[in-house]
């Protein structure tokens, strides 16, 4: 393992044990601003708040361990393109259906 490697995972297991930590601390429905709810009903409508929190908090756990696996896993460049692209689609079409009342 060289030092890049190690900073990826440093980095996602960075990410997965402050969720945690902010996800424990703040209230689930103030996990997230009021201005972000507000424009997530401006686009989809009528939402549900704690949905959406538990959508966030997997997304980030999800965003976490793909750190964690491109730090082991020694893949290339362009994998981690494909990786990231393919996790940010499947986010914005799952939330749609996900969120909405």
């Amino acid at each position: 393992m060289n030092f890049g490697n190690i900073n990826l995972i440093l980095i996602g297991v960075g990410i997965i044990v402050l969720t945690t930590i902010i996800s424990l601390i703040k209230p689930k429905t103030s996990f997230c601003s009021e201005k972000y709810f507000n424009k997530l009903e401006s686009m989809y409508g009528n939402i549900d708040r704690k949905r959406t929190v538990k959508l966030e908090l997997l997304y980030r756990y999800v965003i976490g361990f793909e750190y964690i696996a491109i730090g082991l896993l020694d893949i290339t460049i362009i994998a981690i393109i494909l990786i990231v692209i393919i996790t940010a689609i499947l986010y914005y079409l799952i939330r749609k259906r996900y969120i909405v009342i």
